[in-house]
């Protein structure tokens, strides 16, 4: 009877301490949440926004960009990794997916290589919304 209680009394110590180191490695504050602070690579408006069925990709927006009178399309992909920020002032916000508006100006930090179609096509890293 002793020994069952022992066993039962580490098995509850053992259960306590795991579930302290699990809940100390993971974290949800968006505070732990860092911005790519390099230049963007590719800046413009939105032109469409198109959620995603896809339960691992939050949808797709189109930008454009008319600098130095040439156009510029982009089909982006958004999975429900990228960051999303808006910016106010100085200061970064997170938001989500539907945060995103036509017309308005993007900064787009693309996550691996873009396809050379028309409109050219990539998966973004980060997104910040400027207005």
């Amino acid at each position: 009877m002793i020994e069952n209680r022992t066993s039962s009394i580490y098995f509850i110590v053992l259960a306590c301490v795991a579930c302290l180191l699990i809940c100390s490695c993971t974290s949800s504050d968006s505070s732990d949440i860092k911005p790519i602070k390099t230049e963007a690579d590719f800046i413009g408006f939105i032109t469409e926004i198109n959620p995603s069925q896809d339960k691992s990709i939050s949808g797709h927006i189109s930008v454009e960009s008319h600098a130095d009178k040439i156009v510029s399309r982009y089909t982006i992909t958004i999975k429900n990794e990228t960051l999303i920020f808006r910016q106010d002032g100085d200061n970064l916000r997170k938001v989500a997916f539907t945060a995103f508006k036509t017309k308005q100006r993007v900064q787009i930090w693309f996550s691996g290589p873009v396809l050379e179609s028309w409109p050219m096509q990539g998966t973004a890293q980060q997104v910040v919304i400027t207005d």
